[in-house]
């Protein structure tokens, strides 16, 4: 678990902007100061609905303002989305460990994101790119091209290192590739013995990506997996967010695959 201290008070953040990044998936733009370290989530709270797990998707250097991005799929997430520029939301945390950027020096970096899995990746390339680290591949997968997030960053990213966007469904002026997200792995030319991998998206992906990492000899010890979607209450009480022996608000939200393999795919 992260060794900062557990912050369970609420405080309330006014909205400035918000975009539309995909159809039902909005960004908003909140005012104030956050410290978080990539991968950490929040519990945002809406009066009335409950609480919703978001990672914060900002560059986390930025001491004015921070954004979450959300997909109204639940009661809760709906709510969020119908809030508006000046209205306020609740805010718990950050909570958990985060990507494990200690281990990034002296490796090729391999980021797969599923979807929403992107989010959560997205303040670690901020992070890495403001330190000149370029060694990264990036592969993005998404439903559709109509659901891509972030595109204007992938564009931009991919002038300093290499970003593989793949649709399932692609329209003819998809810039990407189209295919499942294994594809982008399947074709990927590695370094074994100085790869790391960080998969954020649905779990019914991660065992499919596991399998194509593995075949290319990328050792299980570094793999490392967020389970951020899993999350509840995020300070181990409800005790809802279980994988195997390890809590994923109080053990995660990342682990690495060797210590939780028995656990992917169930």
């Amino acid at each position: 678990m992260s060794n900062q201290k557990l912050n369970f008070q609420s405080q309330s953040y006014p909205i400035t902007a918000k975009t539309e990044s995909a159809p039902g998936t909005f960004l908003f733009q909140l005012e104030g100061k956050i410290d978080f370290h990539p991968g950490q989530f929040l519990e945002v709270s809406v009066d009335h609905f409950g609480e919703a797990t978001l990672a914060p998707c900002s560059d986390p250097s930025d001491k004015k303002s921070f954004e979450i991005c959300v997909r109204g799929c639940g009661s809760t997430s709906k709510a969020i989305t119908n809030l508006l520029p000046g209205d306020k939301l609740d805010l718990r945390g950050p909570y958990g460990n985060g990507w494990p950027t200690e281990k990034i020096r002296n490796n090729e970096l391999i980021l797969i994101a599923g979807g929403l899995g992107l989010v959560p990746l997205r303040p670690l390339i901020y992070t890495l790119l403001k330190k000149k680290f370029r060694h990264i591949t990036l592969i993005a997968g998404f439903k559709s091209d109509d659901h891509i997030l972030f595109e204007d960053d992938l564009k931009n990213w991919s002038k300093f290192f290499n970003v593989i966007p793949i649709a399932e469904y692609a329209t003819p002026h998809f810039w990407g590739e189209k295919g499942l997200i294994t594809k982008g792995i399947e074709n990927l030319k590695v370094k074994a013995g100085k790869s790391l991998v960080f998969i954020c998206g649905p779990e019914v992906m991660v065992p499919y990506c596991i399998e194509e990492l593995t075949k290319k000899g990328i050792s299980e010890k570094n793999i490392f997996i967020s389970y951020e979607r899993r999350m509840e209450c995020g300070i181990g009480v409800c005790q809802h967010c279980s994988v195997g022996k390890y809590l994923v608000c109080k053990d995660g939200p990342v682990f690495a695959y060797d210590k939780i393999k028995q656990e992917v795919g169930k």
